[in-house]
């Protein structure tokens, strides 16, 4: 009797502690679902009533990444959380449309990333070539092709699964399935995307480095060129004479003049040498390029550092790492990719002068 009177004790404890866990879940969802909905929205009506932020092309990259995450949290967390709430068992037709459903705007925000840094790059590597070649028609028709593509590549997991997975009895063929499915969940859904935003990540950072060496080669030859213009300072030649007061005035006169002769070489070779160590033109082009970096650098690492506790723990059944809390972890974690689309909106303001000034008067105008 005492046994069961236990036994009833822990399993009353176990469900309250369940249901705890699933409201505390419903309201972070909820949430986190809110914030995303209102921060991209807003970021919509910004880019709609304000031509300043318009004007500047990489703005309409930043409006495809709203789409995309407005799309996460409206489409692939509601899913999401209905099938943790609801314990939906799901096959055939339902379980296609849940994994594009879920996988398709997660991708799709990834590859504008790239996108993003492709951009930025092209920046860097040739400005006036960028300049010239760029346009929102040409942007748009590079987003259709990579939603295109993120659209198909969101089915290619299930249809692996799919092929890999036949029914069989065998315990030894459904643990060889059951590697090679976790094999192919790392390389697609995560392995692919990751490597490619590291390696154009990796151009753009190359790149930009070479042209801050050019910079700084530049200025060396400037400060040698004005070190090597530093004439010597004029001196007075040596007068001898006996003549008279007007004589001993008219050198006093040249002495002074010659003093304000040097005073005015040194004013103008401190000015040359100045300009030469670092040009007016390129002041600015040094300061756009550490900007773009710093931005571009906050944009990738929040969402890498989002993705990061979702990578670990597709990474760990390879390794054969199983434990009774790993479902539940696993919950987190790719609830924390779905806060990176909440968080997006507030780097824009961050980042971005035209979108802070935008929300401001937006937000402004409603209160």
């Amino acid at each position: 009797m005492a046994s069961t009177a236990v036994n009833a004790y822990n399993a009353s404890e176990e469900q309250s502690a369940e249901e705890a866990r699933v409201i505390v879940s419903a309201f972070a969802y909820s949430t986190v679902a809110l914030i995303i909905v209102i921060g991209n929205g807003l970021v919509f009506t910004v880019y709609r009533t304000n031509s300043e932020v318009r004007e500047v092309p990489f703005n309409r990259f930043i409006l495809y990444l709203a789409i995309a995450d407005f799309m996460s949290g409206t489409v692939a967390l509601p899913l999401f959380a209905a099938r943790y709430f609801f314990k939906l068992v799901l096959t055939g037709g339902a379980q296609l449309f849940f994994e594009w459903g879920f996988r398709f705007p997660l991708l799709l925000s990834s590859f504008i990333i790239v996108l993003m840094t492709v951009d930025r790059y092209k920046l860097v590597k040739d400005p006036i070539e960028y300049e010239i070649s760029k346009s929102n028609a040409k942007n748009d028709k590079t987003f259709i092709l990579v939603l295109i593509f993120s659209a198909v590549y969101a089915n290619i997991y299930y249809v692996t699964l799919a092929i890999i997975n036949p029914r069989t009895s065998s315990r030894k063929q459904q643990l060889v399935i059951l590697t090679v499915v976790n094999i192919c969940q790392v390389v697609i859904n995560v392995a692919i995307p990751l490597v490619i935003i590291i390696i154009v990540n990796g151009m753009f950072l190359f790149k930009l480095k070479k042209e801050l060496d050019k910079f700084s080669a530049s200025q060396s030859d400037s400060q040698s060129r004005g070190q090597g213009c530093d004439d010597q300072p004029l001196t007075s030649p040596p007068i001898t004479t006996d003549s008279g007061p007007e004589v001993a005035i008219n050198l006093v006169s040249i002495r002074q003049s010659i003093r304000t002769a040097n005073k005015d070489l040194e004013a103008d070779t401190t000015n040359v040498q100045r300009a030469d160590t670092e040009p007016v033109s390129a002041r600015p082009r040094r300061r756009e390029l550490l900007r773009i970096t710093r931005n571009l650098t906050i944009l990738v690492s929040v969402y890498l550092l989002c993705y990061l506790p979702s990578i670990i723990f597709v990474y760990l059944p390879l390794f054969g790492f199983n434990h009774d809390a790993m479902p539940r972890a696993g919950r987190v974690a790719t609830f924390i990719i779905f806060l990176n689309s909440a968080i997006n909106p507030f780097l824009y303001a961050a980042t971005s002068r035209t979108y802070k000034r935008g929300m401001q008067r937006i937000i402004c105008r409603r209160t």
